[in-house]
């Protein structure tokens, strides 16, 4: 990883939010969907604590999730009123993320975790930081974070504004300045894409020890 300073990159994410985050907020940087960013998250602290103490793992299954999207979390559902397809992929769920009783199946797992920033920094104002930075659009605001550059910005500002990109400069000594503002983004945070994404997040932070998560 690129040891980014968070300090610096939380100033970068309320900047880009519009001038604060949610409570809650804590920022990382993971490496998802090949790219190395810093990530504003909202951990389900409740949903963590449950998944650490019962050993459930990230669930990377998208036809999986899609399925779980069609059963309200805590409510019975009779397995009658499920489509064959459904219960065939209802049944590859690891162990806690549902449970049965009496012809009926009840959701246990939500996500993890939400994701309302992604920062991609580079030091020069070019296309491939914007591509970088666009493969999170569907999922949350994302932004280029132009670290210490004093090169031209202004072909980098029009194109990020046609993809819906954020971008803020930052210089030494000088408060975070946001050039353009992400568009916000619900394309796919509401799928079973988006939960994918929030369950792969989960994973790296699982795989890292970053002090955000709860220990077994």
């Amino acid at each position: 990883m690129s040891d980014v300073c968070l300090d610096a990159a939380r100033r970068v994410c309320e900047v880009a939010a519009g001038g604060s985050l949610l409570p809650g907020t804590s920022e990382v940087e993971v490496e998802a969907r090949g790219v190395e960013a810093v990530l504003a998250v909202r951990l389900d602290v409740a949903e963590v604590e449950r998944r650490a103490g019962e050993d459930v793992p990230p669930l990377l299954d998208m036809g999986v999730l899609e399925s779980l999207l069609h059963l309200p979390a805590g409510l019975p559902v009779p397995v009658a009123s499920l489509t064959a397809r459904e219960r065939a992929r209802l049944r590859r769920c690891p162990k806690g993320v549902l449970e049965r009783s009496d012809g009926h199946v009840m959701r246990r797992l939500v996500r993890p975790l939400d994701v309302d920033v992604v920062v991609v920094r580079t030091a020069r104002p070019v296309r491939s930081a914007l591509l970088r930075a666009g493969r999170f659009g569907a999922y949350a605001a994302s932004v280029v974070w132009l670290d210490d550059c004093a090169d031209s910005t202004e072909l980098l500002v029009m194109e990020a504004g046609v993809y819906g990109l954020g971008v803020v400069r930052t210089r030494a000594d000088e408060a975070p300045q946001l050039l353009v503002a992400p568009r916000p983004s619900s394309r796919f945070g509401h799928t079973s894409a988006g939960w994918l994404f929030a369950e792969q997040v989960y994973a790296q932070l699982l795989g890292a020890s970053r002090g955000l998560l709860p220990t077994r």
